[in-house]
């Protein structure tokens, strides 16, 4: 008998400690930490209307919170070359949130402005003024080169791949009007993390995936 109730009292430990981990994981676990660009506190994936956006920018935690979804296997037109695989990140309009500093020219105001990054812009001669045409997947975007900025360093499409910033409007356009799959955040204040992804949850009706910064550690 005392060996059967260790087997039992043992089986409820693990059961108790996949508990725990399934709650940590939930509200951001141990393998929820990266290195997010700019000052990003959070990091939400899934699937956002722009109402959620604007809900979950309205929330007392987040000092600012923007859809920063990326797109590859962008073709871009009007450069010396056509430049395919490019990417395109969202130009966020949140100082705190950017993910690239301009180096010439401006920063995007408007949806038919874009950013082009440094290293093609000097390869290729791509001057601030010059007009681009972008095309994804059957869907197009023209805007006009207002500023050259540093490559983000967060990317996949390899080193040698054109980068460029586009507002949000325009970069939903190119995506074909499909919702936004990444929110970024910056709290007022880190010791909120866990009240701003219950609060988030209120506002989507759901658990979104996150990641937190790893300036949050302890915090979460």
């Amino acid at each position: 008998m005392s060996g059967r109730r260790g087997v039992v009292l043992a089986l409820g430990f693990m059961v108790a400690a996949v508990g725990a981990f399934v709650v940590l994981d939930r509200f951001g676990g141990t393998d929820r930490f990266a290195d997010l660009p700019g000052d990003a506190d959070v990091r939400l994936r899934g699937r956002f209307t722009p109402a959620q956006v604007t809900a979950l920018a309205g929330l007392p935690q987040a000092a600012a919170a923007e859809c920063v979804t990326t797109l590859y296997g962008v073709t871009v037109y009007g450069a010396a070359e056509v430049l395919r695989e490019a990417a395109v990140i969202t130009a966020v309009q949140s100082p705190a949130l950017r993910r690239t500093t301009v180096r010439q020219g401006q920063y995007p105001a408007g949806d038919a402005q874009v950013l082009v990054d440094a290293q093609t812009a000097q390869r290729l001669g791509v001057p601030v003024g010059r007009r681009l045409s972008l095309q994804r997947d059957g869907h197009s975007v023209n805007a006009t080169v207002v500023g050259v900025a540093d490559r983000p360093g967060d990317l996949t499409n390899g080193a040698s791949a054109a980068v460029l910033a586009l507002p949000a409007g325009a970069v939903s356009r190119l995506d074909g009007g499909a919702p936004c799959d990444e929110v970024a955040v910056q709290l007022r204040r880190r010791s909120e993390a866990t009240a701003f992804q219950k609060a988030a949850r209120g506002v989507l009706g759901r658990d979104p995936g996150v990641t937190y910064d790893e300036s949050l550690r302890g915090h979460v």
